[in-house]
């Protein structure tokens, strides 16, 4: 007797459910395109316990007629296709009786529904998979779906899944990538009775910033390109604001969120040096292309598409970028290089000579005439954000012999030339000026030598209610931190204190930074991890230009660091190539 067997039907089922429904958020991400599909305007989502008790979506598409209503939920059933050449031109997200039939075999399922000609509505319950009753209901215009008990039947799975707080944010996530892409659709989500999300027509770009906050407003550029029939548009976040991971990249192909390959890879090797190491941009790119170019049915749950020519796609998307940077970011560089090259004031000061090291004469060959002037302290009078190298403690102890004997100026607009006596230096100027800040930083912190300073008007920073509550939840942390939160409204919250070791004008994204680095952090972290926030914010970046004097004090205060050879983040601050090493090069020994 052989034993191979045909599967039941309800297996089938189950085993069809397991490829679409991995969880409740695809269950909703099923729900909600079939009411974009069905041509809603307006939806409203509501879920309890992360989705496995209850999980409602309601919208007033174009419903769902009394005859189809039994065919709605079983498998291989649906309105979208009739034959294989319109699985070539798929304009709609799914098809909706496919994922209905899936929902029906792990759950308790309940489907009303009304068209606009007729009297009376219809709702069938469904266990099992299987239609257990219809019933005529009051008209309305829509569907309605209802789904209790997920997993009942499949406990295994169930149990699989993560913590009900994991599977909640997971479904925030999927409803907010779904309104991104459909700003002319009304979205309403309710979390456990909480309002999370409410949202009415409106424009696309208004739609990035009520899903996610309206901090971004002054910090995206737009992006527009289009090559052979295909078109990228959407918007990126400028180099000085950005997050510590990718949670702010969003890719759209007509309107479908996907994962885009090598997306992240690109966007990193556009933006280069503009942005400092571990940061990344925000993005919201949206591609159209003509749907005989793509195949969307590669991955079950749809999260990849296949494209005809993929090279066409990634170099849109690459020369869409590049072009936007290269057109907008001269001007904010031109501003920095004007406010550093400004004339500094400086005083004279014996006292302070001589603390440097100097003599009499020449500045002991930092390249700078023995007339100059020294200021008898450290002040950002003068010189600009982002130029903080001068909070020299009253009595500063010498940690390391680097100290340079004199410099030659900076190279590729990155990388400063230093002689010392045990060699030369290559230092880069972005990573060890974040060192310096880092070190200081830290110690303020450690020491609590700074003050938390009232602002005489709060600054404003607008975020998704999730986000505001998880902020507010650290308060108390924050405020070791000389940070003073409060609520406002919704998704705002209002900064009422900060300290001084955060640079004026830089306190928004340098908190919203501290957000997301701290999010997965322990308590223990919290001043490493300012610390961190504060000096990636503050220090010049490449392509800045900095004055002599500038260079002169940015190496004298290198010296004084613990840890001078390495950036906050593990990258190298300074290269030594010794007299051997330069004498061997040249086969003098």
């Amino acid at each position: 007797m052989g034993i191979i067997k045909t599967l039941s039907a309800d297996l089938i089922n189950q085993i069809a459910a397991g490829e679409v429904i991995e969880s409740s958020h695809s269950i909703l991400k099923e729900l909600l395109e079939n009411s974009i599909d069905a041509g809603a305007e307006k939806i409203e989502i509501l879920t309890e316990s992360a989705g496995l008790s209850k999980i409602i979506v309601s919208d007033d598409g174009h419903g769902i007629s009394e005859d189809d209503l039994p065919l709605a939920v079983q498998r291989y059933a649906t309105s979208k296709i009739q034959s294989f050449q319109d699985l070539e031109n798929v304009y709609t997200f799914g098809f909706r009786g496919e994922a209905l039939a899936s929902i029906a075999s792990v759950s308790h399922l309940t489907v009303d529904s009304g068209v606009a000609d007729g009297r009376t509505a219809f709702r069938v319950h469904v266990e099992d998979g299987k239609i257990k009753d219809k019933e005529l209901i009051p008209h309305f215009r829509g569907t309605k779906i209802e789904i209790r008990d997920l997993f009942y039947n499949t406990p295994v799975r169930r149990k699989f899944l993560k913590s009900e707080i994991g599977e909640e944010k997971k479904n925030r996530t999927r409803v907010q990538i779904t309104a991104l892409a459909e700003p002319s659709v009304g979205f309403r989500y309710v979390q456990n009775g909480k309002e999370v999300l409410n949202v009415s027509k409106e424009s696309h770009f208004e739609r990035v910033l009520s899903v996610f906050g309206e901090n971004l407003r002054d910090h995206l550029l737009p992006v527009r390109i289009e090559r052979n029939g295909v078109v990228l548009e959407g918007w990126i976040s400028h180099p000085d604001f950005y997050k510590s991971n990718r949670t702010g990249q969003y890719f759209f192909v007509n309107k479908r969120s996907v994962e885009l390959k090598f997306s992240s890879q690109i966007l990193k090797k556009c933006y280069g040096e503009l942005l400092p190491s571990g940061a990344h941009p925000y993005a919201f790119l949206f591609f159209t292309i003509p749907p005989e170019h793509l195949d969307v049915n590669v991955h079950p749950q749809k999260k990849e598409v296949r494209f005809l020519s993929e090279e066409t796609i990634t170099g849109l998307l690459f020369q869409g970028i590049q072009n936007v940077l290269r057109s907008s970011t001269p001007v904010e560089f031109l501003e920095m290089r004007r406010r550093l090259s400004m004339p500094i004031p400086y005083e004279r000061a014996e006292e302070n000579r001589q603390s440097f090291g100097f003599g009499n004469g020449e500045e002991q060959g930092l390249g700078l005439p023995s007339t100059l002037p020294f200021r008898s302290h450290y002040s950002l009078e003068g010189v600009g954000p982002g130029i903080n190298l001068f909070q020299l403690s009253d009595n500063p102890k010498k940690h390391h012999s680097f100290v340079p004997k004199k410099h030659y100026g900076i190279i590729f607009e990155t990388f400063i030339l230093a002689e010392a006596e045990d060699g030369l230096y290559i230092i880069d100027q972005h990573t060890a000026h974040e060192r310096i800040r880092y070190e200081e930083v830290l110690r303020d912190l450690k020491q609590k030598a700074y003050k938390a300073q009232p602002l005489l008007t709060p600054i404003k920073i607008e975020m998704t209610k999730e986000e505001a509550e998880e902020a507010l939840g650290h308060s108390e942390s924050l405020e070791k931190l000389g940070i003073l939160l409060e609520p406002f409204s919704g998704g705002t919250i209002l900064i009422r204190e900060v300290p001084s070791y955060i640079d004026p004008g830089k306190e928004q994204e340098t908190i919203l930074d501290f957000f997301e680095r701290q999010k997965e952090k322990d308590e223990s972290e919290l001043y490493d991890e300012m610390a961190k926030c504060v000096a990636c914010r503050s220090a010049v970046k490449k392509g800045d230009q900095i004055s002599d004097q500038i260079i002169a004090e940015l190496l004298q205060r290198l010296s004084y660091c613990e840890n001078p050879s390495l950036c906050p983040h593990g990258r190298p601050t300074l290269i030594k190539l010794t007299r051997y090493d330069l004498e061997k090069m040249f086969h003098r020994i």
